[in-house]
């Protein structure tokens, strides 16, 4: 193989490490749309054409801009159990306009989540980097086990007394003589 495929093959491996789609909407510029002020196109204007708009029953309008970014672990590239072992941390946003029918924006919203999946969740695939500030742990496949016995308690103010019953042995059953 010579020195320049060798070379194109890393670099396409290193380029196919992480994958990202969609407009990620920070808080600071949430924080410059301001319900009753900002129209709609300040908003388009600011970060570009939404992932998905809505025209509501009422004239409202709604926009939705979403972002996903997948980076996975470094144990998904081992042949044939990489599959298996590996996984990815992926980190998601979605942030929600709402707009009157003049298009003066009502309400403005923004959630983000980070999920992990494989053997290595919750370590850092960037080894000597700390997590951004603010950032959110990811969300591992860790179980919790229920109890292993719960009682139940009577409810209040009814009556139930538990006693130990007898029951009386069985009479010995006896088959009638012929003369009877």
């Amino acid at each position: 193989m010579k020195r320049g495929q060798v070379v194109g093959l890393l670099c396409g491996a290193l380029l196919a490490g992480c994958v990202s789609a969609g407009v990620e909407v920070s808080p600071e510029q949430m924080s410059n749309f301001k319900p009753g002020v900002t129209t709609r196109q300040e908003v388009i204007t600011a970060l570009g054409p939404a992932s998905v708009q809505t025209a509501l029953d009422d004239g409202s309008t709604l926009l939705v801009y979403t972002y996903v970014k997948s980076r996975p672990h470094p144990e998904s590239y081992i042949p044939l159990i990489g599959s298996l072992v590996g996984g990815a941390d992926t980190h998601s946003s979605a942030a929600v306009f709402l707009f009157d029918p003049n298009g003066i924006l009502k309400s403005e919203n923004n959630t983000a989540s980070n999920v992990g999946t494989g053997l290595s969740i919750g370590k850092s695939t960037e080894q000597g980097s700390a997590p951004a500030a603010g950032a959110e742990p990811p969300i591992g496949g860790r179980s919790v086990q229920p109890p292993a016995a719960q009682s139940v308690e009577p409810i209040p103010g009814e009556n139930l007394q538990l006693e130990p019953q007898t029951i009386p042995p069985p009479e010995p059953s006896v088959p009638p003589s012929p003369n009877e």
